[in-house]
């Protein structure tokens, strides 16, 4: 089944919100024991809770005690590269958006440009693509090969 999207805004019954906090904590804690298990990494984890008094370590005291000190170890700078605060993973996040945009942005002019070229043939038996690609030449291809799967499925 497929994961639904919810609104995700503070639970203000206490009893919910409790009940919220002690399934997603098992979930990320489950999470956790398996992305070490799977990959063979080393992952620890700290959560709070404002109902106890100590927070719960995962998956032990001696073992995150460990890890942090194997952390500590690295230079600053090869800390910083595998620590984000939010700003960083909202600038990391922008920036790839920004690239995937770019990309589909030239996807879509690409495939503008050879519709264009093809309604122009349609329209006057003329074809100007002396500037094209080798490339180019086999996308305007898929793009008539398309076309035609269209065509034959509306007649069906």
């Amino acid at each position: 089944m497929a994961a639904k999207n919810i609104e995700v805004d503070y639970i203000t019954d206490d009893s919910k919100r409790n009940t919220t906090f002690r399934k997603r904590k098992q979930g990320i804690i489950k999470k956790m024991d398996e992305i070490t298990t799977l990959c063979g990494i080393d992952a620890c984890g700290i959560i709070y809770d404002e109902n106890m008094s100590q927070p719960t370590i995962w998956p032990s005291k001696d073992t995150f005690q460990t890890l942090m000190d194997k952390f500590r170890t690295l230079p600053e700078s090869e800390q910083r590269k595998v620590t984000l605060d939010h700003e960083d993973f909202l600038k990391n996040t922008i920036a790839k958006d920004r690239e995937k945009l770019i990309k589909q942005t030239d996807i879509i002019t690409k495939k503008n440009k050879m519709n264009n070229l093809l309604d122009h043939f349609i329209r006057t038996g003329e074809f100007d693509g002396n500037d094209l690609s080798e490339s180019d030449l086999e996308d305007l291809s898929l793009l008539i090969d398309d076309n035609l799967k269209g065509l034959g499925q509306m007649t069906k």
